[in-house]
């Protein structure tokens, strides 16, 4: 709010360059968002961008609701007959007026005991990445997507969590060091992945793909889902 007792046009206030070397009274300062030039010796007032990427830092210290199974999670059922190639696809969409702060996600496959043929590859798109011809990039590289094969599919559910190595112990008798891994799910945040949590605001889209590899499926439809956690924050930046 500007002093009503300083004329708007008063050196140092918008509308005039203030003189050089000007410093504003104590009692006439206004938080100026600006810093003083020692070079030219005038104040320079800083880049608005400056306070957008500090409301960008403030807008997930506003926890307004959680980003879970409930709200972030899309399920998809690849049909029998899908064929080599061929994709299906599901979307999780971020509402309107809404801005999501996202760490953990997870790809699920469902156990399909009857499944008798076809493998799948799964992945998913975020509509904010890089695109060609109108498609958005692939999050996962061809080296960390889930493949999942018939026989594993028939098995039991599979995830496309990190292994996370948690110790070892060494066999007596073959002399041989094992290590042992835990599942954990995947963070938006770890260092091979985006070293941070991914920020979408309405309209944003979360698009999970799963192809099918080797032979068409058959013997039973199978059930993907694509879930991720994290946080609605307070929106603060267009």
């Amino acid at each position: 709010m500007v002093n009503k007792m300083i004329p708007q046009q008063y050196a140092g206030y918008p509308g005039t360059r203030p003189p050089k070397g000007w410093v504003p009274p104590l009692d006439q300062w206004l938080s100026l968002l600006g810093v003083y030039d020692n070079v030219s010796g005038f104040w320079v007032g800083l880049p608005l961008q400056v306070l957008s990427e500090q409301l960008v830092l403030a807008e997930k210290q506003h926890a307004l609701d959680r980003i879970d199974p409930r709200n972030g999670q899309v399920s998809i059922t690849v049909p029998i007959g899908t064929a080599v190639g061929a994709s299906v696809t599901g979307e999780i969409e971020v509402p309107e007026d809404e801005i999501w702060y996202l760490r953990g996600h997870e790809i699920r496959v469902h156990q399909q005991a009857t499944l008798t043929d076809g493998d799948l590859i799964c992945n998913f798109r975020v509509s904010r990445f890089p695109t060609s011809d109108d498609v958005a990039k692939l999050f996962y590289s061809t080296a960390d997507r889930l493949t999942a094969t018939q026989a594993l599919i028939a098995a039991g559910d599979i995830y496309d969590h990190e292994q996370l190595l948690v110790g070892a112990y060494w066999e007596p008798d073959a002399e041989v060091e094992v290590k042992v891994y835990r599942d954990v799910i995947r963070d938006f945040a770890d260092p091979d992945e985006l070293g941070n949590a991914l920020r979408l605001i309405g309209g944003d889209k979360l698009t999970l793909v799963v192809t099918g590899e080797t032979a068409a499926i058959a013997g039973g439809a199978v059930t993907v889902d694509l879930t991720v956690w994290g946080l609605r924050g307070k929106r603060l930046v267009e």
